[in-house]
């Protein structure tokens, strides 16, 4: 495939916008789907964590996610058409995408979060970026940031 790349990164990301729809849905990916529409009908727990080792196809396949979530009605279907996707599965994600808006929260690449407390600050700048790009104002954006900044002005916690 001439437009295969090794790593998905940041830079293609941006420059491909329908790299997605090269993404073949194998078993653990559509597992992956399954998931996901127990997430949103809220049958399972609200989020989903993705680890690997380097050079997994994490990045590719969860930018393939965040990308069929986003997508338009006819785009998801053709998408599901083209791998030959189980039509029941394409339903309940849709339904679930009609219901309302979803935001979805993504990050690439953690290499610069080295403890707790910069995990929970990374994770608080991109749903804020999120709901940035979704046109939300987040009028609690700082609500966490604050609390922590007021928990570590104690003696006790320095």
């Amino acid at each position: 495939n001439p437009d295969y790349f090794p790593q998905v990164n940041e830079a293609i990301i941006q420059s491909k916008p329908d790299y997605w729809k090269l993404y073949y849905p194998h078993e653990t990916f559509v597992k992956l789907l399954n998931d996901t529409v127990k997430i949103l009908s809220r049958r399972e727990k609200l989020s989903i964590w993705v680890e690997g080792a380097y050079g997994t196809g994490k990045s590719h396949a969860v930018l393939t996610l965040k990308k069929i979530l986003d997508a338009s009605e006819e785009d998801t279907k053709s998408y599901f058409d083209k791998f030959h996707l189980s039509q029941d599965l394409l339903n309940s994600l849709q339904s679930q995408k009609n219901q309302g808006k979803i935001i979805t929260v993504h990050r690439y690449g953690s290499s610069s979060i080295r403890n707790d407390h910069q995990l929970v600050f990374a994770i608080q700048e991109s749903i804020e970026n999120s709901l940035k790009e979704a046109g939300i104002q987040n009028k609690g954006a700082n609500s966490l940031s604050k609390s922590v900044i007021k928990w570590l002005e104690e003696q006790e916690n320095k």
